[in-house]
């Protein structure tokens, strides 16, 4: 698990094969100490509703990032609701989540031979 707080998404490895990972990407909450890392709670009716547990927060997104730096990701928040941004930082956090996830791949595959 990698805590973003400066872009408020938490990913995870989901999976990891030979050849990719698959990810997982909640939006996150940073919280006063001592209180953890807090989460969007899964069927939540308004934001934030923070849970502890990412086990009960919802996927804002999910991906793979493939051996050759190929990925492919599909955005649950768009399931719910249209993806909002309240600011331009906002919509660039989308796009910055799954590039830290791609860099994490290529930490993670033996395989990698991604180009930047």
């Amino acid at each position: 698990m990698r805590n973003f707080h400066d872009i408020g998404k938490t990913a995870v490895v989901a999976e990891v094969g030979s050849h990719w990972v698959e990810f997982k990407v909640y939006t996150s909450f940073e919280a006063l100490e001592p209180t953890p890392t807090q989460y969007q709670r899964a069927g939540a009716t308004s934001s934030p509703d923070p849970v502890d547990s990412i086990d009960d927060a919802e996927v804002y997104m999910h991906g793979s990032v493939k051996w050759d730096g190929c990925s492919n990701w599909y955005i649950d928040e768009q399931d719910r609701v249209m993806l909002h941004g309240c600011s331009r930082g906002d919509l660039l956090n989308t796009g910055e989540v799954m590039a830290r996830c791609w860099d994490w791949a290529g930490e993670i595959l033996d395989t990698w031979q991604g180009v930047a």
